[in-house]
């Protein structure tokens, strides 16, 4: 049988997705160059998908993998086929000199043993559709549907997304090129776009709509109060064909301000995305444009995946080097992630028991360095 063919059918086994949405992703996403796979007898029994894309950190650009639709055959697990590909995927990873790559897990148990650790949260709320009934439109809003649709929209929406994501410290790269891809997947998913315009024309807010039991609004940004209440009327107009409305957002969006009353709104902050430092030097350099001149920090790091990250690393002023003395502080690698990119900070590590202080002296230096941020990765392939 096609490998490709294979790789769909054991997609559909593990997945379940719709048979419609499997051929767009193999249609517009798909590369050989970049699927991971383990065969016997000429029959898949695992994959791993490495899609590449440009992330954005602290507003430095690095290119990371994003690792989608692993799974291995039922009638195969637990023969360490999984274990085997994400090895090798990690070893490549390395080989590359790559920072970091990063997936969205089905359970963060199965690869916080593999290194991995949470960098990102999204915002998720439900909400009765009476609740959209106090925002009024105040801006001009387009509707973009699959036959309506135009690429003359994918600059301008790329280049609203850079402005509205400007001050987040991670996020993935869009350009024209993405978005096309964005728009490609919600069309395939029979889903809308909605944009709101200024007086200027231009474009201070965009939601993307599926409608299925209930309305999925699976993305939405704004500038302001005025752009949201604009884009919450035109849900409203579903009024008499559905009775729940779910938002996915930006962890920082706090919608339920824009409320007269959060009655009735269930707000839940979701972990979504996990994060494996492939090059610790290059993740502590971080750490290392952040100490003053006469400022030393020593972390040793705990690697049982690839052992030739694991030692003590003494980190300067722009300078990292491994060391062979006593260090400051003792973290495992799953759980330096979680630090060095702001998924938390280090007053909530040392109190989890995440990070084994050795050096009181290097507090304050820690609360410097370890600072919670807003991380945003809102895309699923």
């Amino acid at each position: 049988m096609e490998e490709k063919h294979q790789l769909k059918n054991l997609w559909k086994e593990l997945f379940n997705d719709d048979l419609e949405y499997i051929n767009w992703y193999f249609e517009n996403i798909y590369c050989e160059n970049t699927t991971r796979i383990l065969k016997e007898d000429e029959e898949v029994l695992g994959m791993i998908f490495e899609n590449t894309y440009d992330i954005s950190v602290d507003k430095s650009d690095i290119m990371s993998r994003y690792l989608v639709g692993v799974g291995v055959a039922p009638h195969r697990r637990g023969e360490g086929i999984m274990q085997k590909l994400l090895l090798e995927s990690l070893e490549d990873s390395k080989r590359r000199k790559e920072e970091f790559v990063y997936l969205t897990p089905i359970d963060n148990e199965i690869y916080k043993k593999f290194g991995f650790g949470y960098i990102s949260s999204i915002a998720e709320y439900k909400l009765e559709f009476e609740k959209l009934k106090e925002f009024k439109k105040s801006h001009k809003i387009q509707k973009i549907s699959k036959v309506s649709f135009s690429v003359e929209i994918l600059d301008e929406i790329a280049n609203f997304y850079n402005k509205i994501t400007k001050n987040y410290f991670i996020k993935v790269g869009r350009d024209r090129e993405v978005y096309n891809k964005i728009f490609s997947e919600l069309f395939c998913e029979d889903g809308v776009a909605y944009t709101s315009r200024d007086g200027s024309n231009e474009i201070n807010g965009y939601m993307f709509v599926l409608k299925s039991e209930d309305i999925l609004i699976k993305e939405i940004l704004f500038e302001n109060k005025e752009v949201l209440s604009s884009l919450f009327s035109i849900v409203y107009g579903y009024k008499n064909y559905y009775s729940k409305v779910k938002v996915i957002c930006a962890e920082d969006s706090y919608l339920e301000d824009y409320f007269k009353s959060d009655k009735g709104v269930i707000k839940t902050i979701k972990n979504k995305i996990q994060a494996r430092i492939i090059s610790p030097e290059l993740a502590l350099m971080r750490i290392s444009e952040k100490l003053e001149d006469d400022e030393v920090l020593k972390i040793y790091i705990y690697d049982e995946v690839i052992k030739d990250n694991e030692g003590c690393y003494q980190i300067d002023k722009n300078s990292i080097k491994k060391i062979d003395q006593k260090c400051d502080l003792e973290i495992t690698i799953s759980d330096l992630v979680t630090l060095i990119y702001g998924f938390r900070n280090a007053d909530n590590a040392i109190k989890t028991g995440c990070l084994k202080i050795n050096n009181k002296n290097i507090n304050q230096i820690l609360d410097k360095i370890f600072v919670k941020k807003i991380n945003y990765f809102n895309q699923d392939f």
